[in-house]
């Protein structure tokens, strides 16, 4: 546990640096906010205005581009209070996705301005403000949105969904007319959970495009699709590798939808198949969606691989497939591994792709421990590893308490946070515990998720064991008298009543589903209950 804690902290750190967005952040001037030149001075400045909760470095040509554009816009008739009521820098939470500079009248209107210093292709300026419009698009019936390039000093604007070069008697135009402007921090309206789809719990909004990947996972795309060409000879094995919430499965089921342009793709859930997967295996063309459970062998010879040959109920042999797909790789079994590197090998290289799914530290049995499947997976030929690091699922205050949960020496430096989306509630028995968490299901919408023997009056929505993949709004779970605290503050389990699972693993992966809220139920140990409500500063 205390390993992966130090690895969790330093994702974190490292990858979901988040620059803007605080709590407090509140809207600019932005002829107020370029008066200071002093390139030591205008980072301070700028995030006193904001208000900003986290301090955001910015870069000199950022800045440049920015007072270039309040000079044009003076030049040709903006008054002061017209550049008042923009949010600079703004992102969105968990998503990372950054916008230059927004105005909102709600719900009637946006304006965003992005600003570049140098050149760049229409291309990218395309793509950006498409984007910018389906995460603005919730905001308001109109946007006005522009992108200004100030080693050119070319205005851009969209059209019809289509980018087209503007006058600046447009931007004018549109920065004049917000007579009225909202001034309520924007995470009050742009909200992550907003965005974050799964393709297993929301399959109709993935199947409809209503998504857009990370940076992160549009490069790791790129580098499967365009390195291994979809439609070139040779087989190619990758591993997509993260921690909970970094969103390897809307990447992999992505994988699959591209994948299916230019053959027919397998996709092995290593667990057990939802609702979601169904869904997704119904309608997704040429894409074939199993568990791993479903792969079964018949006795025939096929292109001179003996003896067996594999099939899946409902669909081709495992040989008909261009593109096998693996999510949650690290609960494979060693044969079905071995299975696809000899179907690979003995297929006169029918098989293109091979792409695994998996998380180092997602592993609930003692039995996946010692498989050690992504040791494996990195001994394959040519393997090549890509590596998502941003946790995009829940947000950063939500990691900060799962992290203090499983070692209360977290708690100092975690201070800084409310948890104002935790809930830790007491029980002095099951029955209570009971009614607590019907309540909670019934009343606010939790998921109770199962990882301990079953509650008496109350029955789970799900068990640890079918969640993997899956994420949830809100989620509830207990801790009972299996888990303890170490003298140095560690979470521990007990040993479970199947010697193959840990309580704690369960545990960790229950809790790791939640998107935004989480409840925990403490049932019989006041003691516990009190180390637990203490990492929100009320014991």
């Amino acid at each position: 546990s205390k390993i992966y804690l130090r690895i969790l902290h330093l994702e974190d750190s490292e990858s979901t640096y988040i620059k803007a967005g605080g709590s407090h952040m509140r809207p600019v001037n932005l002829y107020l906010l370029t008066r200071d030149m002093d390139k030591n001075t205008y980072t301070e400045f700028e995030n006193i205005l904001s208000a900003r909760k986290e301090r955001m470095q910015i870069k000199e040509h950022e800045f440049g581009s920015l007072r270039r554009l309040v000079d044009i816009l003076q030049e040709k008739g903006v008054t002061i209070a017209q550049l008042d009521g923009f949010f600079y820098s703004y992102t969105i939470r968990q998503i990372g996705k950054e916008f230059d500079l927004l105005k909102i009248d709600d719900p009637n209107r946006v304006l965003n301005i992005e600003l570049k210093s140098m050149s760049v292709t229409e291309e990218k300026i395309e793509r950006q403000l498409l984007k910018n419009k389906y995460y603005l698009g919730t905001l308001a019936d109109r946007l006005d949105m522009y992108t200004y390039v100030e080693e050119t000093d070319s205005l851009y604007t969209l059209q019809d969904n289509v980018l087209k070069k503007a006058e600046f008697s447009e931007l004018v135009c549109a920065v004049k007319s917000f007579s009225e402007y909202g001034t309520d921090n924007p995470d009050k309206l742009l909200q992550a959970k907003n965005y974050l789809i799964s393709p297993l719990n929301m399959p109709k909004e993935f199947l409809e495009g209503r998504y857009f990947l990370t940076q992160q996972q549009e490069m790791i795309k790129k580098n499967i699709c365009d390195s291994q060409s979809l439609k070139s000879s040779g087989t190619g094995f990758w591993g997509i590798t993260g921690i909970a919430g970094t969103g390897k499965t809307l990447l992999m089921y992505d994988l699959a939808k591209e994948m299916s342009k230019n053959g027919r793709v397998l996709m092995i859930h290593c667990g057990m198949l939802s609702e979601g997967h169904r869904i997704l295996n119904e309608i997704m063309e040429n894409v074939d969606i199993i568990s791993e459970a479903d792969i079964i062998s018949a006795n025939v010879n096929v292109d001179g691989y003996q003896p067996q040959a594999y099939y899946v109920p409902g669909a081709d042999s495992i040989i008909k497939h261009q593109f096998i797909l693996v999510d949650e790789a690290q609960r494979m079994s060693e044969n079905t591994l071995e299975l696809i590197e000899t179907v690979t090998e003995s297929t006169k290289n029918d098989v293109k792709v091979c792409v695994f799914s998996y998380d180092y530290f997602q592993i609930l049995s003692k039995t996946e421990q010692r498989r050690n499947i992504p040791a494996k997976l990195d001994a394959l030929p040519e393997f090549t590893e890509l590596k998502l690091s941003g946790r995009i699922r829940s947000n950063r205050e939500m990691n900060s308490f799962i992290q203090t949960l499983l070692d209360l020496r977290e708690r100092d430096q975690n201070r800084i946070y409310s948890y104002e989306n935790v809930d830790v509630l007491f029980a002095k028995d099951e029955q209570e515990a009971a009614e607590i968490i019907n309540f909670y299901k019934k009343e606010k919408g939790y998921t109770f998720i199962e990882y301990d023997d079953p509650i008496e009056g109350c029955a789970g929505d799900i068990s640890v064991l079918e969640a993997a993949g899956m994420e949830f709004e809100s989620v509830i779970i207990t801790l009972t008298d299996h888990f303890r605290y170490s003298p140095e503050g560690i979470l521990m389990g007990n040993a479970h009543p199947n010697p193959d699972y840990s309580y704690y693993r369960l545990l960790f992966q229950s809790v790791s589903r939640t998107r935004e809220k989480l409840c925990i139920v403490v049932i019989g140990d006041e003691v516990l209950f009190g180390k637990v409500l203490g990492i929100q500063g009320r014991m």
